[in-house]
């Protein structure tokens, strides 16, 4: 069973996936769990079908021995309680220690008190209108649905790979975080809460996409304090107007005055690069500031990379960068190049990094690779951040030592973008394999 819990764990969720496809809204194994779910995830498992584009197979050869076992094409709903423990659900004979029959549906668990607690249940899941209305935002022919509950919104958004931990999230990020101005608020008025999460992974055109969505918070009159989510104002990306085209990857996204000191912690991969000493968020906020891209460029003999910020004062920035990259242990063996271009500061691997910025020639904007992903994925011009990778990308992340699983498809492109669409904040990826 521990092999559920890792299916239920948010990031393996919103990326690999686990809901199901053709079901009813309310239906599956929804009608047996209990109402007080923080988690609800149905999948059927058909990884073989077309519809998986073969990444079914991938994620197949991916998952332990005993769930891999049960993936042959039957549903699997995953249910998580209150207590955190996981229940799974499905339909037929199981080998395992601890079973018990819901109706149609084999209800396996750790331990015969999550059982206890399924059983005891006199309200399910499927009863609830906050249910349904998370289901009823999906797309019917989702191969993947999942659904949390206010408890576990922020949870669930927060957990998704390449997020930053705190306020402000640049992968797809829509959601600032604010345990300050809860408690404010809380003290004030009430709290600010979704009702409600709800992601889907459905086939599309070549690839598949995922899609999740969490309508604003709500104010709770006297409710405890919690953390609130509030949308980020979606902006037009200036930079890919100046970024040039043929990228292997990029990341463009915008960082608020001070969000590194408004973090809890600074990102991990950020202080493995400077280390954690007490000023590096003051540091991070002093070279970092409004739009921001990262963008991975053919080099050689190593990809070039190239990093463009709009910091408050560029001359304390490149003061501030000096400092950082003596004392990194990675960046002091690394030579830089660095320039202010229109109060922009520019610093990249390459001179070539410099030159194609200040430079002309064609733009990501025009781009076609990039357009066509835009298109294919209904990226809107304004985002909340966004991510596009090619699939020469693939060998970086490998080199980087990115665990990239064997015998992936061909992967064409990859893009991913935040946004905010009739009161919902939302995530969207597509991969395309072609």
């Amino acid at each position: 069973m521990r092999a559920f819990a890792l299916l239920a764990a948010p990031s393996v969720i919103l990326i690999a996936g686990c809901a199901s496809a053709g079901a009813s809204t309310n239906g599956g194994a929804a009608a047996v769990t209990p109402a007080n779910a923080i988690q609800f995830l149905a999948a059927d498992t058909h990884l073989s079908s077309s519809k998986w584009h073969g990444l079914g197979k991938v994620l197949l050869a991916e998952l332990p021995a005993d769930v891999r076992g049960l993936a042959d094409g039957r549903e699997i709903d995953v249910a998580v309680l209150p207590s955190h423990k996981t229940v799974a659900f499905v339909k037929g004979d199981v080998k395992a220690k601890h079973t018990r029959a819901f109706g149609d549906w084999t209800a396996i668990a750790d331990d015969e008190d999550a059982l206890q607690d399924v059983a005891k249940a006199k309200k399910h899941l499927a009863d609830l209108p906050v249910y349904a209305e998370a289901m009823d935002a999906l797309p019917r022919d989702a191969l993947v649905r999942v659904y949390g509950s206010s408890d576990r919104a922020l949870d669930l958004f927060a957990s998704i790979p390449g997020q930053l931990e705190s306020r402000l999230l640049p992968f797809g990020a829509h959601y600032r975080f604010s345990h300050k101005a809860v408690m404010r608020t809380a003290v004030n008025v009430g709290v600010l809460e979704s009702r409600w999460l709800a992601a889907s992974l459905t086939p599309h055109g070549d690839g598949l996409m995922l899609e999740a969505l969490a309508p604003h918070g709500e104010l709770v009159a006297n409710g405890p304090p919690r953390l609130a989510i509030q949308p980020i104002e979606p902006y037009t990306a200036g930079l890919a107007d100046e970024i040039p085209a043929g990228v292997l990857g990029v990341v463009d996204f915008q960082l608020p005055n001070g969000a590194f000191e408004l973090m809890s912690t600074v990102p991990a991969p950020l202080r493995a690069l400077f280390g954690s000493d007490t000023s590096l968020p003051n540091e991070l906020d002093a070279v970092l500031g409004g739009e921001t891209a990262l963008v991975v460029r053919r080099g050689s003999p190593s990809p070039e990379i190239t990093l463009i910020t709009q910091p408050a004062d560029t001359d304390q920035a490149m003061q501030t960068l000096d400092s950082l990259v003596r004392s990194s242990p990675l960046l002091s063996k690394v030579k830089l190049f660095r320039a202010v271009i229109g109060g922009q500061l520019v610093v990249s691997t390459a001179q070539a990094g410099i030159d194609a910025f200040r430079g002309g020639g064609a733009k990501l904007t025009a781009d076609p690779a990039f357009l066509d992903a835009k298109k294919q994925s209904g990226m809107p011009d304004r985002t909340t951040a966004f991510t596009y990778a090619t699939a020469a990308a693939v060998p970086i992340l490998q080199a980087a030592g990115v665990p990239i699983p064997k015998d992936l498809p061909a992967l064409q492109t990859y893009v991913a973008y935040g946004a905010e669409v009739q009161e919902r904040s939302t995530l969207t990826a597509l991969l395309d394999v072609g």
